[in-house]
């Protein structure tokens, strides 16, 4: 052979297109009561983990609309 020799390249490997599913927010949320505050105004619900196996319940959250105000942050550091 006069030319330049090239290995036979390897065709890469066929990936997965990403699969459409369907969230929908605030199905797993409920209204209870803060302790901190005194008043019906923690919000919680489940944190969600979607993995190629499945859906599955990794923890919770919470947040209560007055002790975990960010733009309270100021008068809380006052006292």
């Amino acid at each position: 052979m006069t030319g330049e020799e090239h290995p036979p390249t390897a065709t890469p490997a066929a990936r997965s297109l990403p699969l459409p599913v369907l969230l929908t927010p605030g199905t797993d949320w409920r209204a209870e009561w803060c302790a901190a505050c005194k008043a019906w105004s923690r919000l919680t619900g489940s944190i969600l983990l979607l993995t190629p196996d499945g859906v599955a319940t990794v923890g919770a959250w919470a947040w209560c609309e007055f002790c975990d105000d960010p733009a309270d942050e100021e008068g809380r550091a006052r006292g």
